[in-house]
């Protein structure tokens, strides 16, 4: 009785170990799933197919695997840990994911309202010395003309240019459209850092601020008013620290630590699921 108890037991116990593992990595498949489906969205909306995105994925999972192996990081080890074939991990491990700085246009419009203040001038002359647009332009980037400068601004929506050559400011944000390759590169930082830190919280109880409302069973105008009240009250905050972030950096600015500060909203009508 005790050896048949025993094979039951051990029967059992194999056997809850792979269903619970199934319903893991099913769980896991969905959650990756809903967290891909906006990467899918983008691949399609720009032209590319899943092939296209293999070589990113992969790289991606050369570059956690490199910043969280223990000791030396050879080929083997990391082929290992990521599940690639070794050949894939020589091809890729050296091409890296160049940082990237702030774009010089958002850079310029941050520095008016720092430099200026909320009160300041919302237009400058576009030539000539300080303070102009061309020097503001200048002082932040020395090796862009300051009209390509200004035509990213302008087609943006960012400023505007009047008929007495005075660059105005109409908008707190450089914020470009259209698909532009800056607008993509906003989309990959702002992304990328916020994932970085919902995944810190996960995975190490980081405490990165991160939080967000879900209401459902609103009308359209509803939705709409809370959108724009949550943009203006989002925009003003996002002033406010800029202004002290721009205050503290003006003191040194050689600190080897950065943040980036963010706020979204989302809203959908939904779907019929009958």
């Amino acid at each position: 009785m005790s050896i048949l108890y025993e094979c039951v037991k051990s029967t059992c116990i194999d056997n809850c170990s792979i269903v619970k593992k199934y319903v893991y990595y099913a769980h896991v498949n969905d959650l990756l799933t809903h967290i891909f489906l906006p990467i899918a969205r983008l691949a399609i909306g720009r032209g590319l197919g899943f092939r296209d995105l293999t070589d990113p994925l992969k790289r991606a999972f050369l570059r956690a695997a490199s910043e969280t192996v223990q000791g030396r990081a050879t080929d083997s080890r990391l082929a290992l840990m990521t599940g690639l074939q070794r050949r894939d991990v020589v091809r890729l491990r050296d091409v890296g994911v160049a940082p990237r700085a702030p774009s010089a246009p958002a850079r310029v419009v941050a520095a008016w309202l720092a430099h200026h203040g909320e009160d300041g001038p919302r237009s400058l002359p576009r030539s000539g010395p300080a303070p102009s647009f061309e020097a503001l332009a200048r002082a932040v980037r020395q090796d862009v003309h300051p009209r390509s400068l200004l035509d990213l601004l302008l087609a943006a929506g960012t400023v505007t240019l009047d008929d007495q050559d005075r660059v105005h400011l109409v908008a707190r944000a450089y914020a470009p459209g259209g698909g532009s390759p800056e607008q993509l590169a906003y989309l990959a930082d702002n992304l990328s850092d916020h994932g970085a830190a919902a995944v810190a919280n996960v995975l190490s109880d980081a405490g990165f601020f991160d939080r967000a409302l879900h209401y459902d069973g609103l009308t359209d105008a509803q939705v709409a008013a809370l959108s724009a009240a949550f943009a203006a009250e989002q925009m003003d905050l996002l002033r406010r620290f800029n202004d002290r972030a721009a205050a503290l950096q003006s003191e040194d600015g050689t600190g080897p630590a950065r943040i980036r500060f963010g706020g979204y909203a989302y809203s959908e009508r939904r779907r019929d699921t009958s």
